[in-house]
């Protein structure tokens, strides 16, 4: 083979896996509203959640490129077979460490189906345990959520866990009483992953802590949780006030409780 017809091989540490295409993984310093402990992405997808698929012909004018050294400066290392995807990744690159934390969650799903008698599909009272190693980093867990939703939706079968709606997919058509100004109208709606144990209370992502709701069910499940957050804001502000209420002097205190 001529030199000239030798096909030009582009690599990339923000790419998620070699090849001719393949997703851009590169974060922003600007974090997600909706998890303030993770990053956002400097390029999405055309659909919502979905990361742009870079193909060679980007990557060569990619300004962000990055080819032999990792974000924390240290080097990308040789290929290694993947023994999950079968593929080969850069030693030490986010690509390997996704398959390996992604294969702990679906050993996670399968143990759940073989423990949890027919019809349970996840924990009651949920769970804060990691379907993954603790010391996995921000980006990991993030693609890694993305992956999770699609599985508890096929595993509660589109399904509505509360009001058992079925969607019979992702989304649905529904008509709208409210919609285009009152006169009413269709509109689509999407089944939505609820935490059992809200993440600001040291909730998981584990598949055990999570449920599909309709929009509906899932914004009184909300509504709950913003109401007990509420009560135990007022049960604190009544202990400090009765706290503040107590006489100076010590000698004054009743310990007998008479």
């Amino acid at each position: 083979m001529l030199p000239g017809n030798k096909k030009e091989r582009t690599a990339c540490f923000h790419r998620l896996t070699e090849g001719d295409t393949s997703y851009c993984i590169l974060q922003s310093n600007r974090f997600i509203e909706a998890d303030p402990r993770q990053r956002a992405f400097v390029f999405r997808g055309s659909k919502e959640g979905l990361l742009m698929l870079c193909d060679n012909e980007i990557l060569k004018i990619c300004p962000f490129r990055s080819e032999t050294e990792r974000p924390d400066g240290a080097n990308l290392g040789h290929l290694t077979s993947c023994p999950f995807c079968k593929r080969r990744h850069f030693e030490g690159s986010t690509a390997k460490r996704l398959c390996e934390e992604w294969s702990s969650v679906k050993l996670v799903l399968k143990r759940m189906r073989q423990e949890l008698p027919e019809g349970r599909r996840y924990y009651e009272m949920g769970t804060t345990e990691l379907p993954y190693s603790a010391s996995t980093p921000d980006l990991v867990r993030r693609l890694i959520w993305i992956r999770v939703k699609s599985a508890v939706l096929r595993r509660d079968r589109y399904f509505c866990q509360d009001c058992g709606a079925d969607f019979g997919g992702r989304r649905r058509k529904r008509f709208d009483h409210n919609a285009r100004r009152g006169r009413g109208g269709y509109v689509w709606e999407s089944l939505e992953i609820h935490h059992i144990i809200p993440r600001s209370k040291q909730g998981s992502d584990h598949p055990g802590n999570l449920m599909t709701l309709c929009p509906s069910c899932h914004r009184k499940y909300t509504s709950g949780m913003m109401v007990e957050f509420i009560e135990e804001r007022r049960r604190v502000r009544q202990i400090v006030r009765s706290i503040r209420e107590l006489p100076d002097d010590h000698d004054e205190w009743d310990f007998r409780g008479e």
